[in-house]
């Protein structure tokens, strides 16, 4: 048993099973179309919208509810905010029978979209517009030669920080001080729904190489981290972290993320950037991807399978404003 501090999640091999308690987005459809919905509602709309919104984001989740959405299975779910994988490795999971083996579980495909799998995405298959990614195909040609991009680098050639990675292992101090800063990021500053990791499988994630934890350290301070998740062709950053009581004008994520950029250049793969900072990834040469979940559902009796159908008709319905509230 894998446990996050706000989701507990069995593993059988690769397949991601979560069980209660369950209130994080990435292991919980209940969470994401209810509370986390219900959040960026309140960001972006005011008034009787704000208002419209959240009363129909309680009725999905009541809904959701109601019909076991969250009885579901995640092939190759790391529970990392972004799941790549090899296209041959998609095929295979498409053709492994888990049905079968979990015949009262939805099966959910994470992290599709048109610029890693097109074919899919085009399939009349059952999906639920989840949210917008930002992805630079070629960072030679679309994010090296860039104003900004060309700042980003003088700046962390001028900070004085720094620069370490981690594969295979890493220091305790070094985990430690790297969660601290995710968990003032994303926890307390964004959402207490987004992962909250135990030390513990962070460190079985570097030990599997799943992830690589590159640091920017001021003397024996860590100031800003990330991690790296990679495939033969792409690599995600699903996790950031920086010092949020240091100057802003010291630019700690322009920093961190240009390690990343740097890491998929000098790769020559893709970058996937995950949603948010729409204007920060714009201007470094990322476009934006409608992310979807893969439902497969055929298996499950007609009242479950109506409450996929309703909620990917409604979703869908959502699709076009959730692409232009993003750029």
């Amino acid at each position: 048993m894998m446990s996050l501090r706000n989701a507990r999640v069995r593993f059988e091999d690769r397949l991601a099973i979560p069980e209660t308690p369950n209130r994080c987005w990435l292991t919980s459809l209940t969470t994401a179309i209810g509370p986390v919905a219900r959040e960026e509602i309140r960001r972006v709309l005011h008034g009787p919208s704000a208002f419209a919104g959240c009363l129909i984001s309680y009725l999905l989740e009541g809904l959701g509810r109601l019909l076991h959405i969250d009885r579901a299975i995640y092939p190759d779910h790391a529970l990392l905010s972004t799941s790549l994988y090899a296209p041959s490795r998609l095929a295979n999971l498409l053709d492994t029978d888990l049905a079968k083996a979990y015949p009262d579980h939805a099966v959910l495909i994470r992290s599709v979209n048109a610029f890693s799998h097109l074919d899919m995405v085009a399939k009349s298959f059952k999906r639920w517009p989840f949210r917008v990614v930002w992805i630079v195909g070629d960072l030679e040609t679309e994010w090296r030669n860039r104003r900004d991009a060309r700042r980003d680098r003088g700046l962390l050639a001028q900070s004085g920080l720094r620069h370490a990675a981690y594969s295979g292992e890493m220091p305790e101090a070094v985990l430690r001080q790297c969660l601290r800063l995710y968990r003032s990021l994303y926890i307390e500053a964004y959402s207490p729904y987004n992962p909250d990791y135990e030390p513990e499988y962070i460190r079985l994630l570097v030990a599997r190489h799943d992830i690589e934890i590159h640091t920017l350290s001021d003397g024996d301070a860590i100031v800003a981290f990330c991690a790296l998740h990679g495939t033969a062709d792409m690599l995600s950053v699903p996790m950031v972290g920086y010092d949020r009581t240091r100057p802003t004008n010291e630019g700690l994520y322009r920093a961190i993320m240009t390690v990343a950029f740097e890491s998929a250049h000098e790769r020559g793969v893709a970058l996937n950037l995950s949603a948010g900072a729409s204007r920060f990834k714009a201007h470094r040469g990322a476009r934006p991807y409608v992310e979807y979940m893969i439902v497969f559902d055929a298996h499950l009796p007609w009242w479950r399978r109506a409450g996929y159908s309703l909620l990917a008709f409604v979703l869908g319905r959502a699709e076009p404003y959730l692409l232009r509230s993003a750029v």
